[in-house]
């Protein structure tokens, strides 16, 4: 699957309303597939008819075909329970990862561990995996469309020609490799303080020394200067740190916002949290930038919503819209003219989910905002409401 960009408006105009003049802002909005997660299972068809091995007898399949199987496999292993078991022996790995092999139950833990991985192996979508293990096609997408090298000089040529005022990404796994680019960072930051060097977080053996452990996530955020919202402990980071060892640059993925430097310049940044259950932490991520020819100002939001087709996905992203039950927090830095510093949100702001910290920004005086997002969702969905539903949402 090839994630393609958006560029929003060709002329979308911002204006200042004490100013007569209007200036447009162009944004490019893009979800680019985080490097780390490009080999999670991603397919794509631009080399076909796909064969099932470099054997020339092997049976071929049309694109579209090809895709109907991967469907119906899909399909197959939800109405079969084998999805269920792909995240329950996802959850046992975990525990059993960190478990001492002394500990009580260790020996159990692992005997169910193994029967789940006997089981999952009975998965149509594992017996299509390896009806097509060695096809050439396949093969020839690894290596020409997902691999990363390739896929960062074709973004930044995209982002280059398209020559957008603001960019909006998701999924962003390589943020210190967009700053230190010769081409694209002499046009493009998401630095807020240009003195800052961007890090990707450090990650211990003691979690509780991690840079982005749940009790540390959020001064590491603001302390970084970037307009970049990691998820912690993502899927991303481990995928990569699998295949690339100890490399300088492996970053969690998330939400980052670029913006031209020559004509822009941000003053305030901020991240709403969502809420979670777990040692992960995410962020939506808002900044406000000001025109340097004409001093106004206005708002770019972005964020992720989760993923997946199944209702009860959609309910999950109907939560992270509105969710009053929910302990959501947020902070902020804003710039006074000298230095970078920390303040509360205006009026004790409550927010209770997305669509609240959104209409915040809405509401500002002599500003516009733009909410530029991967919502994960389509209108094809069947309508869901949630139990938290209100006029929020």
């Amino acid at each position: 699957m090839v994630k393609f960009p958006k560029l929003l408006g060709n002329r979308s105009p911002i204006r200042k309303m004490n100013k007569s003049n209007a200036t447009s802002i162009r944004l490019l909005q893009w979800n680019i597939l985080a490097d780390g997660l490009g080999e999670d299972g991603f397919l794509a068809t631009e080399f076909s008819p796909i064969f099932e091995s470099a054997d020339g007898s092997s049976k071929r399949y049309a694109a579209n075909d090809f895709m109907k199987m991967v469907r119906e496999a899909k399909l197959a292993d939800t109405a079969s329970g084998m999805t269920s078991k792909f995240s329950k022996l996802k959850g046992e790995e975990k525990k059993l990862k960190k478990m001492k092999t002394s500990a009580e139950g260790y020996s159990d833990l692992k005997e169910s561990v193994a029967k789940l991985k006997e089981e999952t192996n009975k998965s149509e979508l594992v017996k299509l995996k390896n009806k097509f293990r060695n096809s050439p096609q396949l093969e020839k997408v690894d290596r020409e469309i997902l691999d990363w090298s390739k896929r960062f000089d074709r973004i930044k040529q995209i982002v280059l020609q398209a020559d957008p005022d603001v960019i909006t990404f998701q999924e962003i796994d390589h943020v210190q490799q967009f700053l230190v680019d010769k081409d694209f960072s002499a046009k493009y930051t998401c630095m807020v303080d240009s003195s800052k060097t961007y890090k990707p977080p450090n990650y211990t053996e003691n979690k509780g020394n991690d840079d982005l452990s749940p009790d540390k996530y959020f001064q590491h955020i603001l302390n970084s200067r970037a307009a970049f919202a990691p998820k912690s402990y993502s899927n991303a980071y481990l995928f990569r740190s699998k295949r690339d060892g100890k490399a300088p640059d492996i970053d969690d993925d998330g939400c980052a916002i670029f913006w031209k430097k020559e004509i822009l310049k941000p003053v305030e940044l901020g991240f709403l949290r969502v809420p979670s259950d777990t040692e992960k932490s995410e962020a939506v991520l808002a900044l406000t930038l000001q025109h340097l020819e004409t001093d106004m100002t206005f708002n770019v939001i972005t964020t992720h919503l989760p993923s997946g087709d199944e209702p009860k996905k959609e309910l999950e992203r109907l939560a992270v819209l509105n969710n009053p039950s929910a302990r959501w927090t947020a902070r902020r830095i804003c710039f006074d003219d000298t230095s970078w510093k920390e303040l509360p949100y205006e009026n004790n702001a409550d927010f209770v989910g997305i669509t609240s910290y959104v209409k915040y920004f809405a509401q500002r005086k002599d500003t516009q905002t733009i909410f530029a997002l991967d919502a994960n969702s389509r209108p094809s969905f069947p309508p869901i409401k949630p139990a938290s539903s209100s006029s929020e949402t």
